[in-house]
């Protein structure tokens, strides 16, 4: 409902004045209700409007109080909600920081794994040499002690032959005497050799218990760490997916990763 602009009263939507306001000026509301020859005002002629005298402002009912307890709650709620959010977001960092730490610590055993596997097989390399070394001993050995019976015999055959063989006795003598201190050397350099191979397989078993080790915490870590790419999407992969660029990412544990609403790479799985 709109308002006569004149006198104020409520009037139709679309109008401008109350009935009485629109009637010509001088005659009563009965007479203008009844008089059969009343007439409107002429068309687009307007009357000076009446102020509306508008009542004073009451005061607010006691009912919007509550209102600004509601509102004086909100900031509290709000911070309580702030306090929550970065509470989870902190958390959440610090799982983020330990997966990283220890994928870093297992990336460092990783190249600890490789540097023991490479000197492993250099020891490996050694102890296949002196093998061989010590099988051209044995070689040499069995050599020497065949040239010692031979001169043995040579020296047996001689002792007929006095004044020739006086002579070549000396020579033989000193060529046995010879040999005899070469034959210990290669003999005590054999022992030598077979202490170092000794050596050489306690070292392995060493490396191959590290070796095991580390592969066991390198299974766990593809078993239930996953690395989320930044390329939208929304991806989990293994370490060793050909998908995984290793760009820019988060490694997350697998439950945690599905949680977050990822999902396993069509390429690995999301598994070793």
């Amino acid at each position: 409902m709109n308002q006569c602009i004149k006198c104020g009263k409520e009037i139709p939507d679309g109008e401008l004045f109350c009935l009485e306001c629109s009637l010509n000026p001088g005659s009563t509301v009965f007479e203008q209700a009844h008089s059969p020859d009343r007439h409107p005002a002429p068309k687009g002629r307007m009357q000076t409007p009446k102020p509306v005298k508008r009542p004073p402002a009451q005061a607010a009912p006691a009912e919007r109080e509550p209102k600004k307890s509601r509102r004086r709650a909100m900031p509290v709620a709000l911070a309580l909600v702030s306090l929550l959010l970065i509470a989870v977001l902190g958390f959440q960092a610090w799982q983020y920081g330990s997966l990283q730490v220890e994928k870093n610590r297992l990336r460092a055993k990783d190249a600890d794994l490789e540097a023991r596997q490479s000197e492993m097989d250099d020891l490996q390399k050694q102890m296949a040499d002196l093998l061989q070394q010590v099988a051209d001993l044995e070689t040499a050995v069995d050599m020497k002690d065949q040239d010692i019976q031979s001169l043995k015999s040579q020296l047996s055959s001689s002792q007929s032959d006095k004044t020739q063989g006086q002579y070549d006795l000396s020579t033989k003598e000193q060529e046995l005497a010879r040999l005899e201190e070469e034959n210990q050397g290669l003999l005590a350099l054999s022992d030598d050799l077979q202490e170092r191979l000794d050596q050489l397989e306690e070292e392995q078993k060493a490396l191959s218990a590290d070796l095991a080790e580390a592969q066991t915490k390198a299974n766990f870590m593809d078993s239930f760490v996953v690395f989320v790419e930044d390329d939208g999407t929304r991806n989990y992969h293994t370490y060793d997916c050909a998908n995984f660029p290793k760009n820019k990412f988060w490694a997350y544990s697998r439950k945690l990763a599905e949680a977050q609403g990822f999902t396993p790479c069509p390429v690995c799985g999301g598994t070793p």
